[in-house]
């Protein structure tokens, strides 16, 4: 099954592509006009704090998971793909989560502006903020999680759930605030940029459906 749901996603990314490039058997998308992050009417930009609503998530994913992580024996694990090997009906839906995001990665790509200008804002932030959680949840791989986190799986679903629920409203939020916050698609953009981050991004892409569905 991911075997097949890889070589469809990949399938349509290609696709999607050779759309850019103008080729034959291809989809065709329309390029955004203007690239993120936009000047302010005093010709300033402010990409950290555009981005930040999706900084505080990586951040907040990534200390979830390292809490899960150092869980003990005698309590649920409550990543996301113990949830995922305990539950089928999470582990349907994050397939399909998986499939669509890289979807969604090969469309915001297509769809970038044809004219690339400097990224004010470098993507080690995002790398740096979750490296930080990180270390702090390695310091305490005694206590901190019996502490943080809830002893329930309904806990641990509740919480990616939520998840989803707000990322949908950060977007819908920065859709609305006329530039000053970036949307998923403009973030996705603004964070592969470098060519290093893009291949970083599809292999960590590939690596994480392998690891949650490969089995």
């Amino acid at each position: 099954m991911w075997a097949v749901s890889l070589a469809i996603v990949v399938a349509i990314d290609v696709l999607v592509w050779r759309g850019r490039h103008h080729r034959r058997l291809s989809v065709h998308l329309r390029p955004v006009e203007t690239n993120w992050p936009r000047p302010n009417g005093h010709g300033r930009t402010n990409a950290l704090g555009g981005v930040s609503p999706w900084l505080a998530l990586v951040l907040i994913v990534a200390v979830w998971e390292v809490l899960g992580i150092q869980t003990g024996p005698h309590e649920p694990h409550l990543t996301i793909s113990a949830l995922a090997q305990a539950f089928r009906p999470i582990a349907a839906a994050l397939l399909l989560v998986w499939m669509l995001v890289g979807l969604g990665y090969g469309v915001a790509r297509a769809r970038a502006p044809v004219d690339w200008k400097a990224a004010t804002l470098s993507p080690r932030s995002s790398q740096g903020a979750s490296s930080t959680s990180a270390a702090v949840g390695a310091q305490h791989p005694a206590l901190m999680p019996a502490l943080v986190l809830p002893s329930s799986r309904a806990a641990g679903v509740a919480f990616w759930v939520g998840l989803v629920v707000v990322c949908v409203l950060v977007d819908l939020a920065a859709r609305r605030s006329r530039g000053r916050l970036a949307n998923a698609e403009e973030f996705v953009r603004l964070i592969s940029r470098p060519t290093a981050a893009n291949i970083l991004l599809v292999v960590a892409w590939t690596y994480a459906g392998w690891h949650l569905f490969a089995f």
